[in-house]
């Protein structure tokens, strides 16, 4: 990526549209927040007014301070600390909160400085109970539009929403979908602590079709946004399955397991060993650093274009790659990017029937993981290898509609945005979808993933890789024993029900001897 200098220099529109602006952004401890707070620096906006909740005691401040020192996506902190903090200003707020809990003289003064707000924040728990996750992702969008009516200087409210809020259509165009419930109605039922366990019995009842209680509220936060479009400039952004950084500001960059992210470092660490999952259907996957810089590309359209529907899918459509790709490219690492943090060497296998997965997933992760812990306690330490795969299982389950199913999602109106961009912005802002490499992004993935998710620095492999060979060799030993003791357990139920002459080979008496 071009350099700090580099980039200040450049004048774009796009670019031009930020520089000296106000910037209200909500979710910035949150993974595409953190990019977007890293973009904004280096598009030079005068504030960005942060909010942030106090968490574990810890106070707002305090954990942007630590957000920044300890998070390599923000490249330019450790040399140039004042880019960031002077132009930061914490706002203490949360979004599960009626109002976001925002004080009077914090609101006052997000009314008259705010130009842009971009709401990044939400619950993203597939599992979730549906009353936390209206409080957070439709109360939440509700009352932060409101606040957004009082700004006075107010451009664009841009709302970072899912490509899988109407995952219940095989085609999802750029355009608004009606609910099946009032979102306004259920934020009522959801604010009444009467109601509250009638909503969590009836919950799976009110989200069906939608595959979770996330998917769904992000669906009904949209038709809120439809309604007050009226009263503000709105648009709409949905990424699909959101995986590690591309290129910007580093290549391979991620700090979650979420989606694909989990199941390759599932795969890599030798824990995932059997996955329900379609591998010729499109894999819905798109780089962190697109999106990211799709959004700013989006709201810098919509604001100039506000009569227009602004809704804009933000998928790998128009260059897609397979779960079958995405293997292959993967495998060809597996022996030479081996993980610190591995239980075993990586075995993963697919299939597309849900029951075969669910029964080979007794050989390939109960069994092996009740061995484990059974070594664990003899040598006298705590088992926690079942509990692990407890969470695998509920983590492939969340999954299993994803990966076995396929979607089409209409981008004409993003590829409209992408269009207009100057040749200069497409280089300091990438998020073509037509300029993915996918080998070479899968490559950066998972050194990504290996360094900067599992902690684990490159120069581990010197010892990681002769630890491998030695688990490869007796991973090979262990099968020759298993399928050897199958085969003599074979010949001796044969022998013991007299079904020996069926392994006998007959004579030739052809000869006459």
């Amino acid at each position: 990526m071009a350099s700090l200098e580099e980039f200040r220099n450049y004048r774009s529109p796009l670019k031009d549209f930020y520089e000296g602006k106000t910037v209200l952004l909500t979710g910035g401890s949150g993974f595409i927040g953190k990019l977007l707070l890293e973009k904004l620096v280096k598009c030079n906006v005068a504030q960005i007014l942060l909010i942030v909740r106090r968490k574990k005691g810890i106070e707002p401040t305090d954990r942007l301070e630590q957000l920044l020192g300890k998070e390599p996506v923000f490249v330019n902190y450790v040399k140039h600390p004042e880019l960031y903090l002077p132009r930061i200003k914490v706002i203490e707020g949360d979004i599960s909160k009626p109002g976001l809990a925002i004080s009077n003289d914090d609101l006052e003064y997000i009314y008259s400085h705010t130009n842009i707000i971009l709401h990044a924040a939400a619950d993203v728990r597939f599992d979730e109970p549906l009353r936390s996750l209206i409080h957070s992702n439709v109360r939440g969008t509700r009352d932060l539009m409101t606040i957004a009516l009082q700004c006075r200087n107010l451009r664009i409210f841009l709302y970072i929403s899912t490509a899988f809020s109407h995952c219940v259509r095989e085609e999802i165009g750029e355009q608004f979908y009606e609910p099946k419930l009032d979102p306004s109605l259920l934020i009522t039922i959801a604010e009444r602590e009467s109601d509250a366990d009638a909503l969590e019995v009836l919950s799976g009842k009110l989200f069906e079709p939608w595959p979770n209680a996330y998917a769904f509220t992000k669906s009904l936060s949209e038709e809120l946004v439809r309604r007050y479009r009226s009263k503000l400039p709105v648009a709409i952004i949905r990424p699909s399955i959101i995986t590690t950084t591309k290129e910007d500001p580093l290549a391979g960059w991620t700090d979650n397991l979420y989606g694909f992210n989990g199941v390759v470092c599932g795969a890599a660490t030798g824990v995932l060993r059997i996955f329900h999952i379609r591998m010729d259907y499109k894999a819905s996957i798109v780089p962190a650093d697109t999106v990211t810089n799709s959004t700013l590309a989006t709201a810098w359209y919509a604001a100039d274009h506000p009569q227009e529907e602004n809704i804009f899918n933000c998928t790998t459509d128009e260059n897609p790659v397979s779960w079958n790709d995405t293997q292959h490219q993967l495998e060809k690492w597996k022996d030479r990017i081996v993980f610190d943090k591995s239980l075993w060497i990586s075995t993963y296998n697919t299939t597309r029937y849900q029951l075969v997965a669910d029964f080979l997933a007794i050989f390939y992760h109960l069994l092996p993981a009740l061995l484990f812990d059974l070594v664990l306690r003899l040598r006298g330490q705590k088992p926690q290898v079942l509990r692990i795969y407890q969470k695998v299982h509920r983590f492939s389950a969340v999954l299993r509609f994803f990966t076995n199913n396929e979607w089409r999602f209409r981008c004409d109106r993003m590829r409209t945005v992408l269009n207009a961009l100057s040749a200069d912005d497409q280089r300091y802002f990438p998020c073509d979808p037509k300029a993915i490499s996918w080998s070479e992004f899968l490559d950066d993935q998972i050194k990504g993933l290996r360094v900067y998710l599992m902690r684990d620095p490159m120069e581990s492999l010197k010892w990681t890789i002769p630890r491998h060979r030695k688990r490869q060799l007796a991973h090979r030993c262990l099968l020759v024993l298993i399928y050897g003791g199958l085969f003599y357990l074979a010949l001796y139920v044969a022998d013991a029900l007299g079904l020996e002459k069926l392994f006998q080979i007959p004579k030739d008496d052809s000869t006459g001897m």
